[in-house]
């Protein structure tokens, strides 16, 4: 009989596998939470307003007529970079998870960001 040394199992396949499980597992969970704050269309609306009012501002129009042409309200366009500073924040501290081999510590999703995509 012999036995083939090729379909082995070994402790470092066992580990890499589990490796990869767990880090599949972390960003599932980071795109989860993100997307429970906000949905990928929710994500699309907030970027359109931004490029509508963008477009209008552009095309002269006063502030206040691109936010209305826009959907968007005063202070919005600051939200929507604390939406994308909070989605690094939440990318960082999966990527550092993963890499040291430790539970990932979600960083809290700011107030009025989940607001802004409770609007959108």
């Amino acid at each position: 009989m012999q036995i083939d040394l090729a379909q082995a199992v070994t402790a470092e396949t066992k580990a890499q596998a589990a490796a990869l499980a767990r880090a599949t597992a972390i960003k599932t969970d980071c795109r989860t939470r993100i997307l429970a704050v906000g949905s990928e269309a929710t994500q699309m609306n907030i970027a359109q307003a931004g490029i509508v009012f963008t477009a209008a501002v552009l095309d002269g129009a006063p502030r206040t007529v691109a936010l209305a042409a826009s959907g968007l309200i005063e202070g919005d366009l600051e939200l929507a970079q604390g939406w994308k500073a909070w989605v690094a924040a939440m990318q960082a501290e999966c990527r550092r998870a993963i890499e040291a081999g430790d539970d990932p510590v979600w960083p809290e999703v700011p107030e009025d960001v989940a607001g802004l995509a409770a609007r959108f």
